[in-house]
């Protein structure tokens, strides 16, 4: 009689774990944006198993690279997910497609492990979560407990199970924010697109117009584009291309937005700053480019830009597009008056290549 009772609250206790795998299930399926599910699933994870630490390593390449802006920029997952190389990931699970229990020498994992973490934890369990075959990320389950994942006493089976669940969810939601990132971007940059731009201007004017705060628009392109592409080949021009947006990226970030506007035409915008504010950043970029040349090959290509702002508060445009129209005025300005005066260093350089 003892050994059926014991063998009826097994199955019971195993239903209760099976309907907690099931919520955890039901949360996840539906969700479409990468940074809502990852915040529900180490939420729930937490909720329904008592787990103090959980979060989701993902790696820091195709398929999942369009991922990491919008996931390293969510304040409320900074501790929830960690970009982390394959090969880190291949290290500790080796060839293994199933939870890997860790609970001596975590040194060994620190590399998947947050910062704040590495000091607190004591035992971890690390699912390999894959997308068609591939390895793309881990999901990690730690606590303080040393016991908790030991895996001399410990079965992973229904760790296994729900790995593959959030692999099959992981892969939906990636496909379907892939579709809205090449929608919205430049595939070369990764840059925001035209169409975002004037979606994001319009927007951001109306709210200019009601709150009267000032609203600023800068234009930059590269200068002596045409002559680098004619004289390096496209492939030098695409890089030049990369090379200015990833400058542009770090400066305009935390305080707008960066697009890509046409051919060798940038736009960022700068919701609340001043004219004077907006010109400091692309002087900064200027700045840097000038001397900073890019490498390509066996060269140092010298790289320097034109630029031209407007704001609303010292412009006063009657509506975005001619706000833009301001700005793109003083880029030509700009121009022109630096091709009177001054040769650059690029058409020096393409000379000597000639």
């Amino acid at each position: 009689m003892h050994d059926i009772n014991e063998l009826i609250e097994n199955v019971r206790r195993n239903e209760q774990i099976a309907l907690k795998f099931f919520e955890i299930e039901r949360c996840i399926l539906s969700i479409g944006r990468c940074d809502q599910f990852v915040s529900t699933l180490t939420r729930e994870v937490q909720k329904q198993f008592n787990v103090p630490y959980v979060w989701v390593n993902l790696i820091n390449e195709a398929p999942l690279s369009h991922l990491m802006e919008a996931l390293e920029k969510s304040p409320d997952l900074r501790d929830r997910v960690l970009f982390t190389r394959r090969r880190a990931m291949i290290d500790i699970i080796k060839a293994s497609s199933r939870t890997v229990l860790v609970n001596d020498d975590l040194s060994q994992c620190d590399e998947i492990i947050p910062s704040v973490y590495r000091d607190i934890i004591s035992s971890v369990a690390i699912s390999p979560l894959t997308i068609d075959g591939e390895l793309v990320g881990l999901f990690c389950q730690a606590d303080s407990d040393s016991s908790r994942y030991d895996a001399a006493t410990k079965d992973t089976f229904l760790l296994d199970q729900l790995a593959i669940k959030i692999s099959i969810c992981l892969s939906n939601v990636t496909a379907r924010e892939k579709l809205e990132y090449l929608a919205t971007r430049d595939p070369l940059t990764g840059l925001l697109n035209r169409r975002q731009l004037e979606l994001m201007l319009d927007r951001e004017f109306a709210r200019s117009q009601q709150m009267r705060r000032d609203l600023t628009v800068v234009f930059i392109d590269c200068d002596g584009f045409k002559s680098i592409n004619d004289t390096l080949g496209h492939n030098c021009g695409d890089e030049v291309l990369e090379y200015i947006a990833k400058r542009l990226l770090k400066y305009v970030h935390k305080q707008g937005l960066a697009f890509r506007f046409a051919g060798d035409e940038f736009v960022f915008v700068t919701p609340g700053k001043s004219y004077d504010d907006a010109l400091l950043i692309a002087e900064s970029i200027h700045d840097y480019l000038q001397s900073n040349p890019l490498r390509y090959k066996s060269n140092h290509v010298p790289i320097t830009i034109s630029y031209g702002g407007a704001s609303v508060m010292e412009d006063k445009p009657t509506n975005y597009k001619h706000l833009l129209k301001i700005a793109d005025e003083r880029l030509y300005n700009y121009k022109n008056n630096r091709k009177r005066s001054v040769p650059t260093k690029v058409f020096k350089f393409l000379n000597r290549m000639r």
